[in-house]
């Protein structure tokens, strides 16, 4: 595995695979306080995905903390990558990847947002989203220095 060299501080580090053309919708519902956090590191997403019946449809929903730097940062502009690949069993793994860029400081208020959005199809052929079990959904900060990920058990609707 090759090891990522910045030329920059400033240097922007993007996820793997393809961006969602439709990012979905975004909902700001809140505040919380972790006030003996250190970690820049961001917490997990947690994260709920369900197909439709017919497998056709993939919907994931998504609720993520983001440290909060005061009024000015009422909105979080995120953008969402899919990443698609085959595992070492021959099975088809699915990745999200909710992009933002903020500062890395550790902080103790965080913004809650609900983010939802429908995966992108065309990668997956006719049989589309039938063999997709689980997923992995990072919350990616491509400022590079942090992300966290969690992987969700796929429900059928």
């Amino acid at each position: 595995m090759e090891k990522t060299t910045l030329h920059s501080p400033i240097e922007k580090i993007y996820p793997p695979g393809k961006k969602i053309d439709e990012t979905g919708k975004l909902l700001k519902v809140g505040t919380v306080t972790f006030p003996n956090n250190q970690e820049k590191i961001p917490f997990s997403p947690v994260v709920q995905a369900f197909k439709s019946s017919d497998n056709k449809n993939l919907h994931i929903n998504a609720v993520v903390f983001v440290t909060s730097f005061g009024p000015a940062n009422n909105e979080l502009n995120f953008e969402i990558y899919q990443n698609q690949y085959v595992d070492l069993d021959g099975k088809l793994q699915v990745q999200f990847f909710i992009c933002y860029d903020l500062l890395d400081d550790p902080g103790t208020v965080f913004d809650i947002y609900e983010i939802s959005f429908d995966a992108n199809k065309k990668p997956f052929g006719k049989h589309l989203f039938t063999d997709v079990n689980t997923i992995q959904t990072f919350l990616w900060d491509i400022d590079p220095d942090t992300s966290r990920g969690t992987e969700t058990t796929v429900q059928h609707n």
